[in-house]
């Protein structure tokens, strides 16, 4: 690598050596030729003297103003002694040769002159891109998180009406389901000899069981409690979470591989039981995806700001097209499922300025990241 990164100045200098000694080469030969052809007369001095605006022009192009002015002076100190020596001048001769010597030097000068003034312009204009470039790739990104942010907008205004629909729904289900189910009670003891309707009874009350939990949480869906924040290590509301899930993984033989890193150590301020509740449902989703027997991984994650876990399974993963939806209340894949698990859990991370995203694994499987904003 770091000879990759040597390999353009060891070039420049080599390319800037060579056109110094091809300069130098060049004003030598032609010197050379003036000084070995005394003899011949001044019209053919001047004319070879016409040379020397070549290796001029090309040292201002290649140099700017300063190889410009430069190789003009050393042409003029090279030729000066010739032209004080030479007695075949005469006076029209002598004036000839010195505007010769200034138009050199003029034109070394400007040459370079215009040389640096297109570098320069050359350079805001690679200036000029790069703001450009730098301008587009942030209005992108600006878009992509307006983008966001006017999903999660829709995604909270439909969460409040189905919240406020969903808290008048439960309560008008539960009343009834609470009569409902005293009434199976009373029926069950009047009929304890009866074993049809002992049974009966028995399957109605654990539905009206059943039906109780699903309005309970459409009602923690309706009208979330404000979170009641604490300052306490992201590790320690990970273990606890594991903790209560640990039956169902063992009830679907799951292995749920913990991985331990710094990001354990790391304080979040949030209320701990609803944090707790977040984590059970992500765990409960990979369960229900998984199915049976595998692995589960449980890791740390960390952006800028912003500290969490990562949930990866190894069930079928979740299909593109409804993708867009999961966060939804009651969008949901499963036969049995009521679609307001990921819903509650956007909801508590909203309260609590956090974050969540999933994505298809490669392989196979889901990964859900939570993030939440440092303490």
């Amino acid at each position: 690598m770091l000879n990759l990164k040597h390999e353009p100045s060891d070039q420049n200098q080599s390319r800037t050596l060579f056109d110094l000694i091809a300069i130098g080469i060049v004003m030598a030969i032609l010197t050379a030729i003036h000084y070995t052809n005394y003899q011949y007369e001044m019209n053919y001095h001047i004319l070879l003297q016409f040379a020397y605006y070549l290796p001029v022009i090309y040292a201002a192009m290649r140099f700017g103003p300063a190889g410009g002015i430069l190789s003009g002076l050393v042409i003029t100190l090279l030729i000066l002694p010739f032209m004080t020596h030479f007695h075949a001048m005469n006076p029209s001769a002598i004036y000839t040769q010195w505007v010769e010597i200034g138009l050199i030097n003029v034109i070394g000068w400007l040459t370079g002159f215009l040389t640096g003034q297109e570098r320069r312009a050359k350079r805001k204009y690679q200036i000029a891109l790069t703001v450009q470039k730098e301008l587009v790739k942030k209005l992108k990104q600006e878009g992509l998180e307006r983008e966001r942010l006017e999903e999660e907008i829709r995604q909270t205004e439909r969460l409040t009406a189905l919240g406020h629909m969903s808290a008048g729904l439960a309560h008008e289900i539960r009343n009834p389901l609470g009569i409902m189910k005293v009434s199976i009670q009373l029926l069950a003891q009047e009929k304890v000899d009866d074993g049809v309707v002992s049974e009966y009874c028995r399957v109605l009350l654990e539905e009206c069981e059943r039906l109780n939990r699903l309005v309970s949480v459409f009602l923690s869906f309706a009208r979330p409690k404000e979170p009641v924040r604490g300052r306490i290590p992201l590790g320690k509301i990970l273990d606890e979470g594991v903790t209560l899930i640990q039956p169902a993984l063992r009830q679907h033989h799951i292995e749920l591989k913990q991985a331990r890193s710094q990001v354990d150590e790391q304080e979040v301020e949030v209320d701990s039981d609803q944090m707790k509740q977040v984590i059970l449902n992500i765990l409960l989703n990979a369960i229900d995806a998984q199915g049976e027997g595998g692995v589960i991984q449980l890791e740390g994650a960390q952006q800028d700001g912003f500290v969490g876990f990562a949930v990866s399974d190894e069930g079928p993963g979740i299909s593109p097209d409804a993708m867009p939806y999961i966060y939804d209340p009651f969008f949901t894949t499963k036969e049995k499922g009521t679609g307001l698990g990921l819903s509650v859990v956007h909801r508590i991370l909203d309260q609590h300025g956090g974050k969540i995203s999933a994505a298809n694994r490669r392989e196979r499987g889901v990964r859900v990241e939570i993030l939440l904003p440092l303490s």
